[in-house]
């Protein structure tokens, strides 16, 4: 069993905003195809991860806005219930929902339910003959895309991959990285994640905390790389042209094929060649 939502939108290129906060999302960007399709799935068939693949929103006007819900809104792993017995304990948000007190003992973050241990250090547990449901499974939203499209992602936790040329790519992550080919426009921003892009043909914006910055060929006209942990490695081509900044705090530069170019480098902890 599965849970499955999609949407396709008008034909011709068009500019795709993504918001979803865990899973995984691959892009296929496709000469052949004449429409986008955007297909929201999971394997569960009930629980928070599949309510939030059924309460996708799709909205089309000048752009098509895809909208999907937190999996994890009712707090940290979900609300989980547990039956044990004739009665129904809820856990979400660090909070205990009971109709009555009998039987359950709390003691150094573990919770005991009619003699049976159903949270462990915090995290629910389940163990024979207790019942617990929550939020499991993963959401993996696949999309199609026509030539010339763009794309702008906004995600918590999703890794985000792109096969084929965009015009431009607008990536927000807190915990996710980006994998793309190539685009003439792009600006990744990640706290814990990488940004690896095949080719930039125009602009490059790339930040991140925790993670790596790679550009196979880069061809623009402006640039900027900057990870306060992490490598940045850059392929300049003869076509490119401008400035080019690359910074790191703690991490290695690596800049190629920039000596017509403009270029600042700096780095605290680490090597610049």
């Amino acid at each position: 069993m599965s849970t499955q939502k999609m949407h396709t939108a008008a034909a011709g290129p068009i500019e795709l905003d993504l918001s979803v906060s865990n899973g995984r999302i691959n892009v296929h960007v496709n000469p052949a195809a004449a429409h986008a399709t955007v297909t929201v799935h999971t394997a569960a068939d009930e629980g928070l991860v599949a309510d939030a693949v059924n309460d996708t929103k799709f909205t089309e006007h000048d752009k098509l806005t895809v909208s999907v819900p937190d999996d994890m809104a009712g707090g940290i792993g979900g609300t989980n219930v547990v039956q044990v017995g004739g009665s129904t304990f809820s856990f979400g948000g660090g909070v205990v929902n009971t109709g009555t007190m009998t039987g359950m003992t709390i003691s150094d973050g573990d919770i005991w339910i009619g003699g049976q241990r159903v949270v462990s250090n915090g995290q629910v547990i389940a163990q024979q003959g207790a019942k617990v449901g929550g939020a499991t499974g993963t959401i993996t939203v696949d999309v199609v895309l026509p030539v010339g499209s763009s794309l702008v992602v906004s995600t918590k936790n999703a890794e985000t991959t792109v096969r084929g040329d965009l015009e431009a790519i607008r990536f927000d992550a807190r915990n996710g990285s980006l994998q793309a080919g190539s685009v003439k426009v792009l600006e990744a921003e990640t706290h814990n994640g990488s940004v690896l892009v095949d080719r930039v043909e125009e602009e490059l914006e790339a930040s991140t905390h925790n993670g790596s910055i790679t550009v196979g060929a880069y061809n623009g006209r402006r640039g900027s790389a900057r990870t306060h942990n992490g490598d940045v490695t850059i392929s300049a081509t003869p076509a490119s042209s401008g400035k080019l900044a690359a910074r790191t705090h703690n991490g290695n530069i690596r800049v190629r094929g920039a000596g017509h170019l403009d270029l600042k480098t700096s780095t605290h902890n680490g090597r610049v060649w």
